[in-house]
């Protein structure tokens, strides 16, 4: 635990946004993965993204606090990609390309505020102690 003592609050936000998302990960796999918003892409980056919060947490890589953001990011995309159709059929009140809209405003919202969380975090410093572009 001593490579969590000199953390400041940019990194504690990019870790609570890569928790929220990957909660919001698993539950989405598990309660939507039958569902056509379902999408192994946005599971899988939101995945890679959690991994790359582990690098930012190990390492003090300069540059990793950018890859969590750009990760969740084109996972929250996938999900608007496949989803948005969906909310279509809602607005228009057609059943044409079907899938669970619920599903899609709800973990499109976790997936934004995670998201957007840790582009916050991403802007801001990780450590209290000063590190170079590569790392200690």
């Amino acid at each position: 635990m001593e490579f969590l003592k000199n953390r400041t609050i940019g990194f504690w936000i990019g870790f609570a946004a890569s928790c929220l998302m990957l909660i919001a990960d698993i539950i989405f796999y598990i309660t939507d993965s039958a569902d056509r918003t379902f999408s192994f892409v946005t599971f899988m980056f939101i995945m890679a993204g959690v991994a790359c919060e582990l690098l930012v947490i190990v390492k003090d890589f300069r540059f990793a606090p950018v890859l969590p953001p750009v990760c969740f990011g084109v996972a929250l995309s996938m999900h608007l990609y496949l989803g948005l159709p969906t909310l279509s059929d809602v607005a228009n009140g057609v059943n044409f390309v079907g899938g669970n809209p619920t599903a899609v405003v709800v973990f499109g919202a976790c997936f934004f505020v995670g998201t957007i969380a840790a582009i916050v975090s991403s802007f801001m410093e990780q450590s209290k102690v000063a590190v170079s572009d590569f790392g200690q």
